[in-house]
């Protein structure tokens, strides 16, 4: 029994030895200083730009539009057509190439626990893996197919015609050589006027039969309600056909873009893309489009602040962090404004200093905001 006893208290004293030993080695001073360098973030704003591209295709009786139905509206000629429909605007942080920082190690803090963004932004030290997340978004884009009008498709009539002539065979007899009429049928291709008519003809018979049914004026009517709506659907569909031959069509989509903007301290903004009638939304340098611009308006939230003064500490012993300001920002297609919003943006507001010695207690853990590079909590 007092053999148990004596290793169980063997046991029990290696266990607080390795502890020591851990606790030791964790709190000794580090005889080679390490350094890590980290950036802080500047704030870009990121638009997601919704534009409508829509196809027009000129019918190929468009020219007889009103002559035979009275239509003047129609599409002219093929072309594209593009409209902007929705802005969105998000902020993100990016490495702000003048702020990056080093932290070197000092008596027994280890700043190489400290957890950066795959950029070099900083989030944190001493944080548990928990707090490290990295988020991927996917984008979607929308293709647009072409749009085909051909007559052919649905013409219930032959596009060729026939026409009898009368010629003169010339018949020898035994007299004399006389001239006997013959009738010869010709095929003809019908001309485009034509087509035209008997097309006009058809949408006049269709809005005929619809009617009817719509007035029970048919001897046979269609059992039921479903049975309705499926041959006035159909009816319509094939008018609609037959009028795309006159009128035109046009088929629209959405196409998604998306644009960033960094803005710099003391500037107002800039044109940060241009919308094209034709191409959509272009870049800034192509002059074709119209400007879009994003102006700023800096709050100067942080002109008052007062940051505590770290005179005498090497600057490799402070831990740098933002505490961002606050701007209103618009975009506006000349005087239309499209969007307003009021955002924090980094590098509109100052940089702060703490001394590392708060890293001292390992217990402790600091977290950033990594987009703005502001402190978003201290734990135990």
């Amino acid at each position: 029994m007092s053999r148990m006893i004596f290793r169980t208290s063997m046991v029990f004293l290696t266990i607080i030895c390795l502890q020591w030993n851990v606790s030791a080695q964790k709190r000794r001073t580090l005889e080679t200083p390490s350094t890590v360098i980290y950036a802080l973030p500047q704030t870009v704003i990121k638009l997601d730009v919704t534009a409508e591209k829509t196809i027009l295709k000129r019918g190929p009786f468009a020219e007889y539009a009103n002559k035979y139905l009275g239509i003047t509206d129609v599409v002219s000629a093929n072309g594209v057509e593009w409209k902007l429909k929705t802005i969105n605007a998000s902020s993100v942080g990016e490495v702000d190439p003048e702020q990056y920082h080093k932290l070197t190690t000092s008596v027994d803090y280890e700043p190489s626990l400290i957890a950066l963004s795959p950029t070099g932004l900083i989030k944190g030290f001493n944080l548990k893996k928990s707090q490290i997340i990295d988020e991927d978004k996917e984008l979607l884009f929308t293709s647009v197919e072409d749009v085909d009008i051909e007559y052919g498709k649905f013409s219930i009539d032959p596009i060729i015609k026939y026409r009898e002539d009368t010629i003169y065979k010339v018949v020898e007899t035994d007299t004399a050589f006389i001239k006997i009429p013959v009738l010869e049928k010709q095929a003809l291709t019908k001309s485009l006027e034509e087509k035209a008519e008997e097309a006009a003809h058809e949408i006049f018979k269709l809005r005929k039969r619809r009617f009817k049914i719509l007035t029970a004026n048919f001897e046979v009517l269609p059992p039921d309600g479903k049975a309705y709506e499926v041959i006035v659907r159909e009816l319509r569909k094939l008018e609609d056909e037959y009028l795309s031959l006159f009128i035109g069509k046009k088929v629209s989509s959405l196409r998604n873009f998306h644009f960033s903007y960094t803005p710099n301290k003391g500037e107002n903004g800039g044109v940060v893309f241009r919308m094209s009638p034709q191409m959509g939304p272009v870049g800034v340098n192509d002059l074709g489009g119209k400007p879009i611009r994003i102006d700023f308006k800096n709050l100067e939230s942080t002109r008052e602040l007062a940051i505590i003064p770290t005179a005498g500490i090497a600057p490799q012993k402070l831990i740098s962090y933002r505490i961002p300001g606050i701007a209103d920002v618009s975009i506006s297609n000349g005087k239309r404004v499209l969007y307003k919003d009021r955002i924090p943006v980094a590098q509109f507001g100052k940089i702060a200093n703490l001394p590392a010695e708060v890293l001292l207690n390992e217990n402790y853990s600091i977290e950033f905001y990594p987009d703005l590079g502001s402190i978003k909590n201290v734990s135990k």
